[in-house]
């Protein structure tokens, strides 16, 4: 086993894991999408299951909401850990976005937004 194999399975044993939660953009009237920094935020939990590893890259089967779906993702062994998990977690994020809006579910998440949005405030009404 060569010295990217052991960097690949580490990052997969220690930095990576089996799951991350990701951000869903709040879709707007006129089509845009909206990242929320502050207030409510919709978070959609990703399994990630190994399929394959290469010698620089991994074949993830992505499981989520009603989704499953296998991306080989690329991992620049030249970067730091930490880096890795960002850009790792950015290219999961956009594709679960592009999922998402790919099979019309704007509506849907629009309505997540409201429930969150609900949730928030009547948490903030019962502290008063």
């Amino acid at each position: 086993m060569d010295i990217r194999e052991k960097y690949i399975d580490f990052m997969l044993e220690n930095i990576i894991g089996t799951n991350m939660k990701v951000q869903l953009p709040s879709p707007q009237e006129d089509g845009k999408l909206f990242w929320t920094k502050l207030g409510p935020t919709v978070y959609i939990k990703v399994d990630l299951e190994v399929i394959e590893k290469y010698t620089r890259s991994v074949k993830f089967k992505l499981k989520f909401d009603k989704y499953e779906l296998e991306q080989i993702i690329f991992i620049p062994i030249e970067s730091s850990p930490m880096s890795i998990k960002e850009k790792l977690h950015n290219k999961v994020e956009n594709l679960v976005c592009k999922t998402f809006l790919d099979d019309n579910r704007q509506e849907d998440m629009r309505q997540m937004y409201e429930e969150k949005r609900k949730t928030m405030f009547n948490l903030i009404i019962n502290e008063n």
